[in-house]
């Protein structure tokens, strides 16, 4: 048995995939811990199901760009509004930031995922970094 704490800026991430595994936690621990340790399940039906969820996710990747990002355009209120919320739970890290607007599905203009790097052009572009203060403030 083991017992551990999940870390503060984990929880609702945390949260959030077990209710989407539809499973208890100790399950979805364990299958997170058969994958990271590269040891499949025993059941082979399981392993078919998950076989599967990984072609989905890869087919949906072909059409939208890039593995589990929903494709959703442009929209620089959204974005805003996603950056600013970040900001406020102290992570003003372009990292994190692209990390949460890909989780909310957004595409940068170039119809592509976020990282860094674009978040950083992004918010150098014309005025979006006054916006953010306007927001922030």
């Amino acid at each position: 048995m083991a017992a551990f704490r999940v870390p503060a800026e984990l929880h609702g991430v945390f949260n959030q995939a077990v209710a989407a595994a539809d499973c208890d936690k100790t399950a979805w621990l364990l299958v997170a811990l058969r994958i990271k340790l590269n040891q499949p399940d025993s059941n082979s039906q399981m392993r078919m199901l998950e076989l599967v969820e990984r072609m989905e996710v890869a087919a949906a990747a072909l059409a939208g760009g890039k593995q589990g990002i929903t494709p959703t355009l442009y929209n620089e209120a959204a974005l805003i509004g996603i950056v600013t919320d970040t900001i406020r739970e102290w992570f003003d890290n372009g990292r994190v930031i692209a990390e949460r607007l890909n989780e909310a599905g957004y595409q940068s203009k170039a119809g592509k995922a976020w990282d860094k790097d674009i978040y950083s052009a992004w918010k150098r572009q014309g005025r979006n970094a006054d916006k953010l203060g306007v927001e922030l403030h």
